[in-house]
């Protein structure tokens, strides 16, 4: 399958919209309302919602056709290149985080005052093995946004399954399994009173991950009956759809057609035509695209240090805007220096079929 740059780009949008969210939550709750989330950025926890669906749009683009027949083969490249995705990058985040928890024990009890299980030993596990939602019990972390990728853990387990479902289906019927499953996430959080909620527990995040990965990959199967010719609308649909985004998130009830939104935002785009799609092609938006995981995993933590030692609400505007910038720049060049030095080359190793051969070597040599 052909690449999609603009997919990229988005990816990078959507890690920053979550990053501006934290900043402007974190400056809101330090008394510094000017500073402060506005607008759409009070809803940038969506953007992991953007993630689910672009998820499964992608490795259903990427991956589909090798379940539609599934052979032990094409099982074992996906699982392993699965674990050569997350597991690293997160781990060598982790140990970052312990390096920090080592260094600065004040903030260790800082981080414990908003909950007692965090940095605990348990926390620490359940975190390094992403199984901090697909695992009940303990509401710690040692990294927050390890939830998202502890739920779309059991996405990439139920994948094989769900590919091999959908490409036997017709378009017709994928479109409509992808419509049911974003109905049935907005009536999820209806019935239980998350609507317009960042709910990141147990049940509502496999519930948000699932029913976006569901629906990003019926959208991939609907796109496949389109073919390569795009509709006359692609373009100009793509640009409708991101102003639709922006205006149901105006409101707290009306987030809950943002998934739906970005279904739609993800369709358009894989056309590769317009002005949006050219926006999101371009050599920056590429860039953050594609330090966007690293910059996800990284960001959160700095923020929090930040929050338990400078009391940004009694700082001048000017020297608000400097500790911002100076978080901004450090969690770029740490998010730089991970792709660099951990994302980009384990991919490499992944693509020559390394974690397979080095597999059947080791079992060779057992046997």
């Amino acid at each position: 399958m052909r690449d999609i740059p603009s997919l990229t780009g988005l990816r990078g949008v959507a890690a920053l919209w979550v990053m501006a969210f934290h900043v402007g939550k974190v400056a809101d709750e330090a008394h510094a309302p000017w500073a402060a989330h506005l607008g759409l950025l009070g809803f940038g926890w969506t953007g992991v919602d953007l993630f689910f669906v672009l998820s499964g749009f992608i490795l259903m683009w990427v991956h589909g056709a090798d379940f539609r027949r599934p052979t032990k083969a094409a099982l074992g490249r996906f699982v392993a290149a699965r674990i050569v995705r997350v597991y690293p990058l997160s781990l060598a985040v982790l140990l970052l985080i312990l390096l920090l928890a080592w260094a600065d024990p004040s903030f260790v009890a800082w981080y414990k005052a908003q909950n007692a299980d965090n940095f605990t030993l348990q926390a620490f596990a359940r975190t390094a093995c992403l199984a901090t939602r697909w695992i009940a019990g303990g509401g710690g972390d040692w990294n927050e946004p390890t939830w998202s990728l502890s739920a779309e853990v059991v996405g990439y387990g139920a994948f094989p399954l769900l590919a091999w479902a959908m490409t036997r289906a017709s378009p017709k019927v994928a479109a409509a399994v992808g419509v049911l499953s974003l109905a049935t996430l907005a009536a999820f959080e209806i019935l239980t009173g998350l609507a317009g909620t960042n709910a990141i527990d147990q049940i509502p995040a496999l519930m948000r991950m699932g029913c976006g990965f569901i629906a990003g990959m019926a959208v991939c199967r609907a796109r496949g009956a389109v073919g390569d010719r795009a509709p006359a609308w692609a373009a100009s649909g793509s640009l409708g759809a991101l102003l639709a985004i922006g205006l149901v998130c105006q409101a707290r009830l009306g987030v809950l057609l943002a998934p739906a939104g970005f279904a739609l935002l993800i369709f358009c785009l894989s056309f590769q035509l317009g002005a949006l799609n050219g926006l999101l092609s371009s050599r920056i938006a590429l860039f953050l695209g594609r330090i966007s995981f690293p910059l996800y995993l990284i960001h959160l933590m700095p923020l929090l240090w930040l929050a338990s030692h400078v009391r940004i609400g009694a700082l001048p505007p000017l020297g608000t805007v400097a500790v911002i910038s100076g978080y901004l720049a450090f969690c770029m060049m740490g998010a730089v220096l991970l792709h660099l030095l951990v994302e980009r080359p384990l991919h490499r190793w992944a693509r020559r079929g390394f974690p397979l051969s080095a597999a059947r070597r080791v079992l060779a040599q057992a046997a």
